[in-house]
């Protein structure tokens, strides 16, 4: 079963990865991507998921759109920026001085949900307004988040 799972992942990742150049993620994309990463951490555990979310050319990783994940001490445990990968999430703050980091905690803390900041994509370069959504996922807090 395991294995069929991880094949549907890696068809959904290439018929994704045939996007045209430039093109945004979706919020509903996210979603999808983010519900995908859930079920990873879930049939294949932590630590193994995990190391597929950091790879910057794996399935996790389409377009603007990419899966990030803090542990149960809230730092981050996955994230497309190796730099971002141990960092204290109640320390994040976004360009206007936004303390999102902290409101993320609260979010995974009640079972999930979505929060909006400012953020550097990863395609343009630029800082842009974002949504991410976040869930709980074994025994970390995953998101993923779209550029608007």
């Amino acid at each position: 079963m395991r294995s069929v799972q991880i094949a549907a992942w890696l068809v959904t990742a290439l018929v994704l990865a045939g996007a045209t150049p430039g093109e945004r993620g979706t919020p509903e994309e996210a979603r999808a991507l983010l519900d995908r990463a859930v079920a990873l951490v879930e049939s294949e555990g932590a630590e193994k998921a995990l190391a597929i979310f950091n790879d910057k050319k794996g399935p996790f990783v389409d377009r603007d759109l990419y899966v990030f994940c803090m542990g149960p001490e809230f730092k981050i445990t996955a994230h497309v920026d190796p730099g971002m990968r141990g960092l204290d999430v109640a320390t994040l703050k976004d360009p206007d001085g936004k303390q999102f980091g902290r409101e993320m905690i609260e979010i995974a803390l009640r079972g999930g949900g979505s929060i909006e900041y400012r953020w550097v994509n990863p395609v343009s370069k630029e800082v842009e307004p974002k949504i991410s959504f976040l869930k709980p996922a074994g025994n970390q807090y995953c998101g993923v988040g779209a550029y608007k």
